[in-house]
């Protein structure tokens, strides 16, 4: 690191991107802490912090509360055009998913519901919170409401596998057409904490409103996803004909 015009931490930034793309640093490997660091390169810990800090921006690394720093493994591709389930998308690269049911309950459609879901005020609404995990580690939080009166008794079901399955097979819904939205938003303490990161870190907000075969609102998902696990791959095929 012997480059005069460019930064200190860039330096490092770049030294420790080298050995990740090298697999000198294999996913999920542990990087050695700023103590550490400063010490091996002869740089100050907050040159070394902006340097870690860099590398986590580019998703290249991650941090857990209390435990340091991390290679991250490849990002998980997510196609929005595509109707497959979050368990089905991450056993297809290659991962083992896992879901946890961090709360359950039932509550009445409030005025947000009714605008959001068109339930009528005061109906039952299920609300599902889950975690969902690739290979271990925490990746999103997301809020489930479901239109209770088309599917009583959910609750009382396993939830932590896909829910447009078990609404399929247990209640005969089918979801025929979903609009997703998204934009980044940071994660606020709670969902932060869920995730294993520090409040305020960048994160992925995303909503997806089911319909069913009826045009039915079904469910409305809120997912509050981390920043360096997902990638956004949507091919989008141009059926016009060139007139030129």
């Amino acid at each position: 690191m012997k480059d005069l015009h460019i930064p200190f931490y860039l330096r490092l930034r770049d030294k420790l991107a080298g050995d990740i793309e090298r697999s000198v640093l294999q996913h999920h490997a542990k990087l050695p802490s700023e103590r550490e660091l400063s010490k091996a390169y002869d740089l100050n810990r907050v040159t070394v912090r902006q340097a870690l800090m860099q590398l986590e921006s580019e998703g290249l690394i991650y941090r857990l509360i209390r435990r340091g720093w991390y290679v991250s493994p490849p990002r998980l591709f997510y196609d929005p055009s595509k109707n497959i389930s979050f368990m089905d998308n991450v056993r297809a690269q290659g991962h083992v998913p896992e879901t946890i049911i961090l709360s359950k309950s039932e509550l009445v459609a409030s005025v947000w519901t009714n605008r959001t879901m068109g339930i009528e005020l005061g109906a039952p609404v299920h609300l599902l919170r889950r975690c969902r995990m690739i290979d271990g580690r925490a990746v999103l939080v997301e809020h489930i409401h479901v239109n209770a009166k088309l599917c009583p008794g959910l609750l009382e079901l396993p939830l932590d596998c896909s829910l447009t399955a078990l609404l399929r097979e247990h209640y005969g819904i089918r979801i025929s057409r979903t609009r997703v939205n998204m934009y980044p938003a940071p994660l606020n303490g709670d969902q932060a904490a869920e995730l294993n990161v520090v409040a305020g870190a960048p994160g992925l907000f995303l909503t997806r409103t089911s319909y069913d075969q009826n045009d039915q609102v079904v469910e409305f998902d809120q997912e509050f996803w981390r920043h360096d696990i997902i990638e956004i791959a949507l091919e989008v095929v141009n059926n016009a004909v060139d007139s030129e």
